[in-house]
């Protein structure tokens, strides 16, 4: 054999390899098992994943590969089909008529954020009527009560916690009441503000990173959870932060459904992912932060941008609250 030919081989078994390995990511989008983390991971990136199935056909069909080009076009239709289905072509429009403009950031600020202060600041300059925040730890909230964030917020609750899983929310508006909500895992803040034109119930969502098997388990059980949530909601509803899921994630896709609506999903433009932000040419892979609305809440406007010393971006959501919302108590 010459060393064309052994060449030739070569790259006709590592177009194969490489196909095998997409194949398998493709097939993580129809087996959906929720506690094996290697397969959410798949799922969470098989839009990127597949993007090599279109170099892989095309120097297969110029080689003259048919079998190799057949399946390696059928894997770029699938990923034709995933874009299609993360990318959201929507764009903004205007709140209803009657309902109360409200605007809502949420950030995962990082528990080991050096610049905490400097993003409590930004934020504050989104002027929001409603932020909240995951991973805030007792040394973060010391920075932000420094920042225009603590000073332009009358309202607020905190629940600071070691590493990932404390949360804070600021309101412009009074808080009527404030618990923790147990879905498996750490408690989440419920928060029910009062607007006027009525009351809302505002949860500050962080789910568990679904890394090992055991917090996979974990992580797919906390979904039904805030199903109930929603479900058992007197008054519209709106859940923000760090879902640690895309919509190709079972668990995720399956909470939004029916009267529960994605924002980005309604008035997003483009790919919307939101971690992980790093510096560098690569852009964030994947949407695991989300704003869900329920209870007849609209969604006019939705942007992702960047959070300074953050691994998210940070969601701002602009939303109309129908002034049928009733008041609690």
């Amino acid at each position: 054999m010459s060393r064309v030919d052994r060449t030739g081989t070569a790259a006709h078994l590592l177009g194969w390899a490489t196909t095998g390995g997409m194949g398998v990511v493709a097939a993580t989008q129809l087996w959906r098992a929720p506690s094996v983390p290697v397969l959410v991971g798949a799922q969470g990136v098989a839009a990127w994943a597949l993007l090599a199935a279109y170099p892989v056909a095309g120097i297969a069909l110029w080689k003259r590969r048919t079998a190799l080009a057949l399946v390696a076009t059928g894997l770029a239709a699938v990923h034709l089909a995933l874009v299609a289905g993360a990318v959201s072509l929507q764009g903004p429009r205007q709140v209803p008529d009657g309902d109360l403009p409200l605007r809502l950031v949420s950030a995962n600020v990082l528990y080991s954020n050096p610049d905490l202060r400097r993003l409590g600041n930004d934020i504050a300059a989104q002027d929001a009527d409603v932020v909240v925040l995951q991973e805030v730890t007792s040394q973060g909230l010391a920075a932000l009560r420094s920042s225009t964030l603590w000073s332009a917020y009358p309202y607020r609750v905190t629940d600071p916690r070691p590493l990932f899983h404390g949360s804070a929310t600021f309101s412009r508006f009074p808080i009527v009441e404030t618990r923790p909500v147990d879905v498996g895992g750490p408690p989440m803040l419920m928060t029910d503000l009062r607007t006027p034109a009525g009351d809302v119930r505002v949860v500050n969502v962080h789910t568990v990173a679904p890394l090992t098997r055991a917090d996979a388990r974990l992580w797919a059980t906390q979904f039904p959870g805030l199903r109930r949530v929603l479900s058992d909601s007197p008054l519209p509803i709106i859940l923000a932060g760090d879902f640690n899921a895309t919509l190709d994630h079972a668990p995720l896709a399956e909470l939004v459904d029916g009267d529960v609506r994605d924002a980005f999903v309604v008035a997003g433009r483009g790919l919307g992912a939101t971690w992980p932000q790093w510096d560098g040419p690569v852009p964030p892979m994947m949407r695991l932060d989300h704003v869900l609305v329920a209870g007849g809440i609209s969604v006019a406007a939705i942007t992702d941008q960047p959070s300074v010393g953050s691994d998210h971006r940070r969601v701002v959501v602009d939303l109309g609250v129908p002034s049928r919302a009733a008041p609690v108590g």
